[in-house]
Protein backbone atom coordinates (compact mmCIF):
# COMPACT_ATOMS: atom_id res chain seq x y z
CA UNK A 1 0.00 0.00 0.00
CA UNK A 2 1.48 3.46 -0.77
CA UNK A 3 1.23 5.32 2.03
CA UNK A 4 2.70 8.95 0.73
CA UNK A 5 0.29 11.75 0.21
CA UNK A 6 -1.39 12.92 -2.96
CA UNK A 7 0.20 16.42 -4.38
CA UNK A 8 -2.41 18.97 -4.54
CA UNK A 9 -2.80 19.58 -7.77
CA UNK A 10 -3.70 15.43 -7.98
CA UNK A 11 -6.05 15.88 -5.18
CA UNK A 12 -8.36 18.72 -7.12
CA UNK A 13 -8.03 16.24 -10.52
CA UNK A 14 -9.11 13.54 -8.54
CA UNK A 15 -11.99 15.25 -6.45
CA UNK A 16 -13.09 17.01 -10.20
CA UNK A 17 -12.87 13.76 -11.81
CA UNK A 18 -15.30 12.33 -8.99
CA UNK A 19 -17.79 15.18 -9.08
CA UNK A 20 -17.71 14.38 -12.86
CA UNK A 21 -18.75 10.89 -12.63
CA UNK A 22 -21.72 11.80 -10.32
CA UNK A 23 -22.94 14.33 -12.48
CA UNK A 24 -22.97 11.65 -15.37
CA UNK A 25 -24.17 8.79 -13.64
CA UNK A 26 -28.27 9.82 -14.08
CA UNK A 27 -27.35 9.65 -17.59
CA UNK A 28 -25.49 6.56 -18.04
CA UNK A 29 -28.88 4.97 -16.29
CA UNK A 30 -29.55 2.20 -13.80
CA UNK A 31 -30.19 -1.21 -15.01
CA UNK A 32 -32.57 -3.72 -13.22
CA UNK A 33 -32.08 -7.79 -13.38
CA UNK A 34 -33.29 -7.72 -16.79
CA UNK A 35 -31.27 -5.19 -18.24
CA UNK A 36 -33.62 -2.65 -18.91
CA UNK A 37 -32.94 1.26 -18.09
CA UNK A 38 -35.19 2.43 -14.88
CA UNK A 39 -33.43 5.53 -14.20
CA UNK A 40 -36.24 7.48 -14.76
CA UNK A 41 -40.29 7.10 -14.88
CA UNK A 42 -39.97 8.28 -18.75
CA UNK A 43 -37.66 4.82 -19.18
CA UNK A 44 -39.30 2.94 -17.15
CA UNK A 45 -42.70 3.21 -18.22
CA UNK A 46 -42.14 2.38 -21.73
CA UNK A 47 -39.58 -0.63 -20.56
CA UNK A 48 -41.11 -1.69 -17.05
CA UNK A 49 -44.62 -2.09 -18.66
CA UNK A 50 -43.41 -4.95 -20.85
CA UNK A 51 -41.07 -6.46 -18.49
CA UNK A 52 -44.56 -6.52 -15.98
CA UNK A 53 -46.55 -7.71 -18.65
CA UNK A 54 -43.98 -10.76 -19.72
CA UNK A 55 -43.99 -11.49 -15.75
CA UNK A 56 -47.61 -11.79 -15.65
CA UNK A 57 -47.31 -14.16 -18.35
CA UNK A 58 -44.57 -16.00 -17.58
CA UNK A 59 -44.93 -16.78 -13.74
CA UNK A 60 -48.33 -16.12 -12.80
CA UNK A 61 -51.07 -16.59 -15.48
CA UNK A 62 -48.71 -19.65 -17.40
CA UNK A 63 -48.11 -21.86 -14.24
CA UNK A 64 -51.55 -21.48 -13.28
CA UNK A 65 -53.99 -21.92 -16.10
CA UNK A 66 -55.49 -24.31 -17.18
CA UNK A 67 -53.50 -26.15 -15.16
CA UNK A 68 -55.70 -25.32 -12.20
CA UNK A 69 -58.93 -25.93 -13.97
CA UNK A 70 -61.06 -29.37 -12.42
CA UNK A 71 -62.03 -30.67 -15.76
CA UNK A 72 -63.30 -33.85 -13.41
CA UNK A 73 -65.91 -31.74 -10.88
CA UNK A 74 -65.82 -28.27 -11.55
CA UNK A 75 -64.42 -25.27 -10.43
CA UNK A 76 -60.88 -24.88 -9.44
CA UNK A 77 -58.16 -27.09 -8.23
CA UNK A 78 -57.57 -26.73 -4.72
CA UNK A 79 -53.72 -27.76 -3.70
CA UNK A 80 -50.45 -27.30 -6.21
CA UNK A 81 -47.16 -28.60 -4.82
CA UNK A 82 -44.48 -26.11 -5.52
CA UNK A 83 -43.10 -28.09 -8.88
CA UNK A 84 -46.94 -27.77 -9.52
CA UNK A 85 -47.55 -31.24 -9.47
CA UNK A 86 -51.10 -32.49 -8.14
CA UNK A 87 -50.64 -32.57 -4.22
CA UNK A 88 -51.03 -36.00 -2.56
CA UNK A 89 -53.38 -34.84 0.03
CA UNK A 90 -56.19 -33.01 -1.25
CA UNK A 91 -58.21 -30.64 0.76
CA UNK A 92 -61.93 -28.96 0.27
CA UNK A 93 -62.50 -26.56 -2.16
CA UNK A 94 -62.95 -23.15 0.01
CA UNK A 95 -65.43 -20.44 -0.96
CA UNK A 96 -62.50 -17.83 -0.53
CA UNK A 97 -60.28 -19.65 -2.97
CA UNK A 98 -63.11 -20.09 -5.49
CA UNK A 99 -64.05 -16.63 -5.86
CA UNK A 100 -60.70 -15.05 -6.22
CA UNK A 101 -59.93 -17.46 -9.33
CA UNK A 102 -63.62 -16.65 -10.67
CA UNK A 103 -62.86 -12.73 -10.21
CA UNK A 104 -59.13 -13.38 -11.53
CA UNK A 105 -60.14 -15.04 -14.83
CA UNK A 106 -63.21 -12.06 -15.30
CA UNK A 107 -60.26 -9.65 -14.57
CA UNK A 108 -57.81 -10.65 -16.83
CA UNK A 109 -60.46 -11.05 -19.94
CA UNK A 110 -61.51 -7.39 -18.72
CA UNK A 111 -57.79 -6.29 -19.14
CA UNK A 112 -57.46 -8.49 -22.62
CA UNK A 113 -60.49 -9.12 -24.53
CA UNK A 114 -59.21 -10.95 -27.03
CA UNK A 115 -58.62 -13.46 -24.59
CA UNK A 116 -61.50 -15.85 -24.62
CA UNK A 117 -59.43 -18.73 -23.02
CA UNK A 118 -59.91 -16.76 -19.53
CA UNK A 119 -63.18 -15.72 -20.01
CA UNK A 120 -64.20 -19.83 -20.38
CA UNK A 121 -62.08 -19.97 -16.88
CA UNK A 122 -64.33 -17.95 -15.21
CA UNK A 123 -67.90 -19.45 -16.48
CA UNK A 124 -66.32 -23.16 -15.39
CA UNK A 125 -65.64 -21.31 -12.45
CA UNK A 126 -69.10 -19.54 -11.73
CA UNK A 127 -71.01 -22.47 -12.40
CA UNK A 128 -68.95 -24.63 -9.88
CA UNK A 129 -69.78 -21.91 -6.93
CA UNK A 130 -73.56 -21.62 -8.46
CA UNK A 131 -74.25 -25.24 -8.64
CA UNK A 132 -72.37 -26.04 -5.58
CA UNK A 133 -71.54 -24.06 -2.96
CA UNK A 134 -74.92 -21.88 -2.79
CA UNK A 135 -77.20 -22.97 -0.11
CA UNK A 136 -80.48 -23.74 -1.91
CA UNK A 137 -82.27 -24.23 1.57
CA UNK A 138 -81.03 -21.59 3.44
CA UNK A 139 -79.36 -19.13 0.87
CA UNK A 140 -76.10 -17.87 1.11
CA UNK A 141 -72.76 -19.66 0.28
CA UNK A 142 -71.07 -22.61 1.93
CA UNK A 143 -67.85 -22.08 3.84
CA UNK A 144 -66.17 -25.18 1.52
CA UNK A 145 -66.97 -28.40 -0.07
CA UNK A 146 -64.85 -31.29 -0.87
CA UNK A 147 -63.49 -31.60 -4.26
CA UNK A 148 -66.59 -32.81 -5.90
CA UNK A 149 -68.85 -30.26 -4.55
CA UNK A 150 -70.22 -32.07 -1.53
CA UNK A 151 -70.85 -29.47 0.86
CA UNK A 152 -68.15 -29.72 3.59
CA UNK A 153 -68.14 -29.81 7.53
CA UNK A 154 -66.00 -27.33 8.29
CA UNK A 155 -67.32 -24.87 11.34
CA UNK A 156 -70.68 -27.40 11.55
CA UNK A 157 -72.04 -25.38 8.51
CA UNK A 158 -71.33 -21.97 10.11
CA UNK A 159 -70.78 -19.41 7.29
CA UNK A 160 -67.92 -16.14 6.91
CA UNK A 161 -69.48 -13.11 5.66
CA UNK A 162 -65.60 -13.13 4.48
CA UNK A 163 -65.75 -15.94 2.15
CA UNK A 164 -69.72 -14.38 1.08
CA UNK A 165 -67.69 -10.91 0.62
CA UNK A 166 -65.32 -12.88 -2.32
CA UNK A 167 -68.41 -14.60 -3.47
CA UNK A 168 -69.88 -10.98 -4.42
CA UNK A 169 -66.57 -9.67 -5.52
CA UNK A 170 -66.01 -12.62 -7.92
CA UNK A 171 -69.47 -12.61 -9.26
CA UNK A 172 -69.44 -8.91 -9.93
CA UNK A 173 -66.46 -8.76 -12.14
CA UNK A 174 -67.74 -11.95 -13.66
CA UNK A 175 -71.02 -10.57 -14.49
CA UNK A 176 -69.09 -7.61 -15.57
CA UNK A 177 -67.45 -9.52 -18.24
CA UNK A 178 -69.83 -11.75 -19.60
CA UNK A 179 -72.91 -10.53 -18.96
CA UNK A 180 -74.85 -13.66 -17.83
CA UNK A 181 -77.96 -12.51 -16.35
CA UNK A 182 -77.48 -15.84 -13.89
CA UNK A 183 -74.05 -14.22 -12.31
CA UNK A 184 -76.12 -10.99 -12.01
CA UNK A 185 -78.95 -12.89 -10.45
CA UNK A 186 -77.48 -14.94 -7.96
CA UNK A 187 -74.94 -11.74 -6.82
CA UNK A 188 -78.31 -9.66 -6.20
CA UNK A 189 -79.79 -13.01 -4.18
CA UNK A 190 -76.03 -12.61 -2.12
CA UNK A 191 -76.39 -9.02 -0.65
CA UNK A 192 -79.80 -9.42 -0.31
CA UNK A 193 -78.79 -12.78 1.88
CA UNK A 194 -76.05 -10.61 3.73
CA UNK A 195 -78.43 -7.50 4.47
CA UNK A 196 -80.90 -9.67 5.95
CA UNK A 197 -79.15 -11.62 8.24
CA UNK A 198 -75.59 -10.24 8.70
CA UNK A 199 -75.93 -6.75 8.53
CA UNK A 200 -75.79 -4.83 12.13
CA UNK A 201 -79.33 -2.20 11.49
CA UNK A 202 -77.95 -0.99 14.93
CA UNK A 203 -74.82 0.14 14.84
CA UNK A 204 -73.86 -0.16 10.65
CA UNK A 205 -71.30 -3.08 9.17
CA UNK A 206 -71.79 -6.30 9.17
CA UNK A 207 -71.14 -9.25 11.35
CA UNK A 208 -68.04 -11.98 10.30
CA UNK A 209 -69.25 -15.55 11.70
CA UNK A 210 -73.17 -16.62 10.87
CA UNK A 211 -75.31 -19.70 10.98
CA UNK A 212 -76.59 -21.55 8.72
CA UNK A 213 -79.65 -18.97 7.80
CA UNK A 214 -77.37 -15.98 8.08
CA UNK A 215 -77.97 -14.91 11.61
CA UNK A 216 -75.26 -13.37 13.13
CA UNK A 217 -73.03 -15.25 15.97
CA UNK A 218 -72.90 -13.29 19.29
CA UNK A 219 -72.22 -15.26 22.25
CA UNK A 220 -68.25 -15.58 23.32
CA UNK A 221 -66.51 -18.41 21.20
CA UNK A 222 -65.71 -22.05 22.71
CA UNK A 223 -61.54 -21.41 23.90
CA UNK A 224 -61.49 -24.88 24.29
CA UNK A 225 -62.57 -26.12 20.83
CA UNK A 226 -61.51 -23.19 19.02
CA UNK A 227 -59.10 -20.98 20.37
CA UNK A 228 -58.34 -19.44 17.80
CA UNK A 229 -61.90 -18.40 16.77
CA UNK A 230 -63.04 -17.62 20.54
CA UNK A 231 -61.16 -14.48 21.05
CA UNK A 232 -62.70 -12.52 17.63
CA UNK A 233 -66.39 -14.54 17.60
CA UNK A 234 -68.72 -11.57 18.59
CA UNK A 235 -66.70 -8.71 17.26
CA UNK A 236 -66.77 -6.62 13.87
CA UNK A 237 -63.33 -7.11 12.17
CA UNK A 238 -60.88 -5.52 10.02
CA UNK A 239 -60.04 -7.84 7.41
CA UNK A 240 -64.09 -8.80 6.78
CA UNK A 241 -64.77 -4.95 6.53
CA UNK A 242 -62.36 -4.14 3.84
CA UNK A 243 -63.18 -6.39 1.76
CA UNK A 244 -66.88 -6.02 2.12
CA UNK A 245 -65.97 -2.13 1.28
CA UNK A 246 -63.86 -3.59 -2.36
CA UNK A 247 -66.70 -6.15 -3.18
CA UNK A 248 -69.43 -3.93 -2.98
CA UNK A 249 -67.53 -1.29 -4.54
CA UNK A 250 -67.73 -3.89 -7.79
CA UNK A 251 -71.08 -4.93 -7.09
CA UNK A 252 -72.29 -1.24 -7.50
CA UNK A 253 -70.80 -0.57 -10.65
CA UNK A 254 -73.08 -3.47 -11.99
CA UNK A 255 -76.23 -2.77 -9.83
CA UNK A 256 -76.16 1.01 -8.96
CA UNK A 257 -79.50 -0.04 -6.36
CA UNK A 258 -79.36 3.08 -4.06
CA UNK A 259 -79.33 0.76 -1.44
CA UNK A 260 -75.88 -0.69 -2.14
CA UNK A 261 -74.56 3.20 -2.41
CA UNK A 262 -76.13 3.26 1.18
CA UNK A 263 -74.09 -0.05 2.33
CA UNK A 264 -71.06 0.88 -0.30
CA UNK A 265 -70.57 4.37 1.26
CA UNK A 266 -71.56 3.13 5.24
CA UNK A 267 -68.37 0.44 4.87
CA UNK A 268 -66.29 3.34 2.91
CA UNK A 269 -66.51 5.77 6.02
CA UNK A 270 -66.14 3.33 8.79
CA UNK A 271 -63.13 1.53 6.90
CA UNK A 272 -61.75 5.05 6.38
CA UNK A 273 -62.60 7.06 9.93
CA UNK A 274 -63.26 4.33 12.31
CA UNK A 275 -60.54 1.57 11.38
CA UNK A 276 -57.51 4.07 10.42
CA UNK A 277 -55.95 5.29 13.49
CA UNK A 278 -54.64 8.55 13.11
CA UNK A 279 -51.38 7.94 12.85
CA UNK A 280 -51.62 5.64 10.04
CA UNK A 281 -52.69 1.89 10.31
CA UNK A 282 -55.69 -0.33 10.43
CA UNK A 283 -57.01 -1.38 13.98
CA UNK A 284 -58.03 -4.68 13.79
CA UNK A 285 -61.17 -5.73 15.85
CA UNK A 286 -64.26 -3.92 17.72
CA UNK A 287 -67.15 -4.42 19.43
CA UNK A 288 -70.66 -4.52 17.96
CA UNK A 289 -71.20 -0.69 18.62
CA UNK A 290 -67.97 0.38 17.53
CA UNK A 291 -66.19 0.44 20.69
CA UNK A 292 -62.87 -0.48 19.67
CA UNK A 293 -61.59 -3.43 21.86
CA UNK A 294 -58.59 -2.67 24.31
CA UNK A 295 -55.66 -4.67 24.18
CA UNK A 296 -55.77 -6.16 27.42
CA UNK A 297 -58.80 -8.40 26.46
CA UNK A 298 -56.98 -10.16 23.30
CA UNK A 299 -53.31 -10.14 24.66
CA UNK A 300 -52.24 -13.59 24.61
CA UNK A 301 -53.78 -16.15 27.64
CA UNK A 302 -52.26 -18.95 29.61
CA UNK A 303 -53.16 -21.46 27.06
CA UNK A 304 -51.09 -19.48 24.48
CA UNK A 305 -51.53 -16.86 21.55
CA UNK A 306 -54.12 -14.28 19.86
CA UNK A 307 -50.89 -11.64 18.91
CA UNK A 308 -52.83 -11.73 15.90
CA UNK A 309 -55.52 -9.59 17.40
CA UNK A 310 -53.06 -7.12 18.71
CA UNK A 311 -50.93 -6.26 15.70
CA UNK A 312 -50.05 -3.66 12.72
CA UNK A 313 -50.23 -5.80 9.60
CA UNK A 314 -48.43 -3.19 6.92
CA UNK A 315 -49.96 -5.46 4.12
CA UNK A 316 -53.42 -4.88 5.00
CA UNK A 317 -52.42 -1.29 5.78
CA UNK A 318 -51.39 -0.35 1.90
CA UNK A 319 -54.04 -2.45 0.60
CA UNK A 320 -56.55 -0.53 2.28
CA UNK A 321 -54.53 2.94 1.26
CA UNK A 322 -55.61 1.80 -2.87
CA UNK A 323 -58.64 0.34 -1.85
CA UNK A 324 -60.21 3.52 -0.16
CA UNK A 325 -58.84 5.46 -3.26
CA UNK A 326 -60.88 2.86 -5.58
CA UNK A 327 -63.97 3.18 -3.29
CA UNK A 328 -63.30 6.74 -3.18
CA UNK A 329 -63.40 7.36 -7.39
CA UNK A 330 -66.64 4.81 -7.64
CA UNK A 331 -68.59 6.99 -5.53
CA UNK A 332 -67.49 10.66 -7.29
CA UNK A 333 -65.13 11.41 -4.38
CA UNK A 334 -61.95 10.60 -6.12
CA UNK A 335 -60.73 14.13 -5.42
CA UNK A 336 -61.59 14.21 -1.64
CA UNK A 337 -58.25 15.43 0.22
CA UNK A 338 -59.42 13.70 3.56
CA UNK A 339 -59.74 9.86 1.77
CA UNK A 340 -55.86 11.08 -0.07
CA UNK A 341 -54.47 12.21 3.02
CA UNK A 342 -55.27 9.24 5.17
CA UNK A 343 -54.44 6.66 2.27
CA UNK A 344 -51.17 8.10 2.04
CA UNK A 345 -50.82 8.15 5.43
CA UNK A 346 -50.92 4.40 5.73
CA UNK A 347 -48.99 3.70 3.14
CA UNK A 348 -46.26 6.60 4.88
CA UNK A 349 -46.61 4.41 8.12
CA UNK A 350 -45.77 1.20 6.77
CA UNK A 351 -42.83 2.62 5.25
CA UNK A 352 -41.23 4.14 8.33
CA UNK A 353 -42.06 1.01 10.35
CA UNK A 354 -42.59 -1.98 8.61
CA UNK A 355 -40.00 -1.59 5.41
CA UNK A 356 -37.20 -3.12 4.72
CA UNK A 357 -34.09 -0.50 3.98
CA UNK A 358 -31.57 -3.37 3.06
CA UNK A 359 -33.53 -5.37 1.12
CA UNK A 360 -36.81 -4.17 0.30
CA UNK A 361 -40.16 -5.48 0.92
CA UNK A 362 -42.61 -4.93 3.95
CA UNK A 363 -42.28 -7.24 7.00
CA UNK A 364 -45.74 -9.12 7.85
CA UNK A 365 -46.08 -7.63 11.16
CA UNK A 366 -45.63 -5.50 13.94
CA UNK A 367 -46.64 -4.70 17.54
CA UNK A 368 -46.93 -1.36 19.64
CA UNK A 369 -43.97 -1.43 22.27
CA UNK A 370 -43.23 1.88 24.48
CA UNK A 371 -44.16 4.13 21.65
CA UNK A 372 -42.44 2.19 19.25
CA UNK A 373 -43.31 -0.14 16.52
CA UNK A 374 -41.26 -3.81 17.01
CA UNK A 375 -41.52 -6.30 14.05
CA UNK A 376 -42.94 -9.23 15.14
CA UNK A 377 -42.77 -11.19 12.08
CA UNK A 378 -40.02 -10.59 9.65
CA UNK A 379 -41.33 -12.74 7.01
CA UNK A 380 -42.54 -11.04 3.81
CA UNK A 381 -45.63 -12.83 2.45
CA UNK A 382 -46.20 -12.97 -0.89
CA UNK A 383 -49.76 -10.99 -1.08
CA UNK A 384 -48.17 -8.28 1.02
CA UNK A 385 -45.73 -7.51 -1.08
CA UNK A 386 -48.29 -7.65 -4.69
CA UNK A 387 -50.28 -4.93 -2.74
CA UNK A 388 -47.24 -2.92 -1.61
CA UNK A 389 -45.84 -2.52 -5.31
CA UNK A 390 -49.43 -1.64 -6.61
CA UNK A 391 -49.29 1.14 -3.54
CA UNK A 392 -46.35 2.45 -4.06
CA UNK A 393 -46.79 3.19 -7.88
CA UNK A 394 -49.89 4.92 -7.25
CA UNK A 395 -48.41 7.22 -4.55
CA UNK A 396 -45.87 7.94 -7.02
CA UNK A 397 -48.86 8.76 -9.75
CA UNK A 398 -50.37 10.86 -7.21
CA UNK A 399 -47.34 12.58 -5.48
CA UNK A 400 -44.35 12.36 -7.72
CA UNK A 401 -42.50 15.22 -6.25
CA UNK A 402 -42.62 13.87 -2.79
CA UNK A 403 -39.81 13.05 -0.40
CA UNK A 404 -40.43 9.72 0.15
CA UNK A 405 -39.74 8.55 -3.48
CA UNK A 406 -42.20 5.95 -3.83
CA UNK A 407 -41.10 5.58 -7.34
CA UNK A 408 -37.72 5.00 -5.92
CA UNK A 409 -38.97 2.59 -3.40
CA UNK A 410 -41.74 1.12 -6.12
CA UNK A 411 -38.27 -0.22 -8.29
CA UNK A 412 -36.74 -1.37 -5.05
CA UNK A 413 -39.79 -3.27 -4.29
CA UNK A 414 -39.62 -5.02 -7.85
CA UNK A 415 -36.06 -5.84 -7.72
CA UNK A 416 -36.67 -7.50 -4.04
CA UNK A 417 -39.68 -9.54 -5.60
CA UNK A 418 -37.69 -10.43 -8.57
CA UNK A 419 -34.43 -11.60 -6.32
CA UNK A 420 -36.23 -13.54 -3.52
CA UNK A 421 -39.88 -14.03 -4.37
CA UNK A 422 -40.75 -14.93 -8.01
CA UNK A 423 -39.55 -18.80 -8.56
CA UNK A 424 -37.00 -18.48 -11.40
CA UNK A 425 -36.86 -22.49 -11.66
CA UNK A 426 -40.77 -23.47 -11.28
CA UNK A 427 -42.61 -19.88 -12.23
CA UNK A 428 -44.80 -18.81 -10.04
CA UNK A 429 -44.68 -16.86 -6.66
CA UNK A 430 -43.55 -18.67 -3.12
CA UNK A 431 -45.27 -17.88 -0.33
CA UNK A 432 -42.85 -15.98 1.51
CA UNK A 433 -39.51 -13.66 0.84
CA UNK A 434 -36.55 -16.57 0.39
CA UNK A 435 -34.34 -14.03 2.12
CA UNK A 436 -36.24 -14.27 5.24
CA UNK A 437 -37.72 -17.92 4.70
CA UNK A 438 -35.60 -20.00 2.40
CA UNK A 439 -37.66 -23.03 3.90
CA UNK A 440 -40.79 -22.04 1.70
CA UNK A 441 -39.01 -22.96 -1.63
CA UNK A 442 -41.13 -26.40 -1.06
CA UNK A 443 -43.92 -24.98 -0.15
CA UNK A 444 -47.45 -25.36 -1.59
CA UNK A 445 -47.71 -22.93 -4.69
CA UNK A 446 -51.42 -23.14 -4.27
CA UNK A 447 -53.79 -23.82 -1.07
CA UNK A 448 -56.76 -22.68 0.14
CA UNK A 449 -55.22 -18.84 1.23
CA UNK A 450 -53.06 -18.51 -2.15
CA UNK A 451 -54.55 -17.95 -5.53
CA UNK A 452 -53.77 -15.30 -8.29
CA UNK A 453 -55.70 -12.47 -6.73
CA UNK A 454 -53.30 -10.25 -5.01
CA UNK A 455 -50.36 -10.19 -7.60
CA UNK A 456 -52.39 -10.62 -10.94
CA UNK A 457 -54.31 -7.26 -9.48
CA UNK A 458 -51.16 -5.76 -8.40
CA UNK A 459 -49.39 -6.39 -11.92
CA UNK A 460 -52.41 -5.00 -14.11
CA UNK A 461 -52.61 -2.23 -12.03
CA UNK A 462 -49.38 -1.63 -12.16
CA UNK A 463 -49.05 -2.17 -16.21
CA UNK A 464 -51.80 0.21 -16.57
CA UNK A 465 -50.27 2.78 -14.55
CA UNK A 466 -46.80 2.27 -16.26
CA UNK A 467 -48.55 3.05 -19.48
CA UNK A 468 -50.38 6.11 -18.80
CA UNK A 469 -46.99 7.47 -17.57
CA UNK A 470 -46.02 6.73 -21.05
CA UNK A 471 -48.39 8.35 -22.13
CA UNK A 472 -48.71 11.56 -20.23
CA UNK A 473 -44.38 12.03 -20.73
CA UNK A 474 -45.42 12.23 -24.48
Amino acid sequence: MNDRPLKPEKTVLNLLTFALLILLLPACGLKNRSGNDTSSPRIASAELAKEFEESLAQNILRPWYPRIIDSAYGGYIADLEYDWTCSETYREKVLVQQSRHLWTTSFVHKHDPENEEFLEYAAHGFRFIRDHMWDHDFGGFYYACTREGQPAGTYNGEKRIYGQAFALYGLSQYYAVSRDPDALDLAIKTFRWMEAGAHDPIYGGYFERLRRDGTPVLEQGNREHRPNDAAVTNLKDYNSSIHLMEAMTAFYGIWPDPLVRERLEEMFFLVRDTFVHPEGYLQLFFYPDWTLVPGSKMEPDEEGGHWYTQHITFGHDVETAFLLLETARVLGRGEDEATLRIAKRLVDHSLEWGWDTVRGGFFDAGKQVDGEIKIISRHKSWWAQAEGLNALLLMHTLYPEDPADYYGLFLKMWDYMDRYLIDQEHGGWYNYGLDTFPENRTQRKSHAWKTTYHNTRAMIHCIQMLKDLAREIK
